[in-house]
């Protein structure tokens, strides 16, 4: 639902562009783009494809460079706009664009600690000649577990400062 003035808020925008984005790959796969070679599991080689009576070549074509304009006039609109909002993370302003950012390397930053965590968890027991070697884990389990907990406390915390965002802020943009 837009705004007052017609602009669109940015969850909006961004559900429009996905639009968008599947409107350009059926077109494209309608004049023989690459979706459309993907698209069969059981080929026939000898087999010859004409249009059908009401496709119009051309129509689909004019379509898919104004859905494909449309894309990146809208795209643009969502840049903008993810750069000129600002939400507040941990105690200081950034940009949404900055705060996608941030999310990336949160989202790495908790596979990773993931991953040291169920490191941490076990000793490793090594059998050998009738002895046992025991190596303790590189780091302690609670402090590699608290850790964890804090980075999906403040990816959860940036996600929901975005997803606010993305309910306020406003794309000047209209769907024609």
């Amino acid at each position: 639902m837009p705004d007052k003035k017609g602009n669109l808020y940015l969850y909006e925008a961004i559900e429009l562009r996905n639009e968008y984005d599947r409107h350009v790959e059926l077109l494209e796969g309608l004049l023989g783009g690459e979706s459309s070679k993907k698209r069969g599991l059981f080929t026939n080689e000898d087999e010859d494809k004409e249009p059908s009576a009401d496709f119009d070549q051309k129509e689909t074509e004019d379509r898919l460079k104004k859905f494909q304009t449309k894309r990146v006039r809208l795209n643009q609109e969502i840049q903008k706009t993810n750069f000129e909002t600002q939400i507040e993370y941990e105690g200081k302003k950034i940009s949404i664009a900055e705060a996608l950012e941030v999310r990336k390397n949160l989202l790495v930053d908790v596979k990773v600690i993931a991953a040291r965590v169920g490191k941490s968890s076990h000793r490793r027991v090594i059998h050998k000649e009738g002895r046992d070697i025991v190596q303790e884990p590189r780091h302690k389990f609670i402090e590699t577990y608290k850790d964890y907990l804090e980075s999906i406390r403040r990816l959860r915390g940036l996600v929901t400062r975005v997803h606010a965002a993305n309910h306020s802020a406003t794309v000047v943009y209209k769907d024609e």
